[in-house]
């Protein structure tokens, strides 16, 4: 019989999804194992016919909350948006 080293201990869902709002899309990724979320990155981009660029990123893990933009970018739309998102994805995996 052949040897087993591992032991599994966790076992998780990732997620990957989209959000629009106003002139920007934003790029959610988040993992849950069971009921409870274990961390969530969102990624900003500004869109318009042309082309998108990048607009900054927030991240939730651990219950704890980071964000990164760069210096000329407007932040409080943004983290109305994350708020939201979050929200939406907490009542989603507690549905499960």
């Amino acid at each position: 019989m052949k040897t087993k080293y591992l032991t599994e201990n966790l076992r998780t869902t990732q997620v990957e999804s989209t959000a629009k709002g106003g002139e920007y899309e934003y790029h959610v990724s988040y993992v849950y194992d069971g009921k409870n979320l274990l961390r969530m990155s969102c990624n900003i981009y500004k869109c318009n016919a042309e082309n998108q660029s990048y607009s900054g990123c927030m991240s939730f893990e651990n219950g704890n909350k980071s964000m990164n933009f760069p210096e000329d970018v407007e932040i409080a739309p943004h983290v109305t948006m994350f708020e939201s998102i979050l929200q939406e994805v907490n009542e989603g995996v507690a549905a499960l």
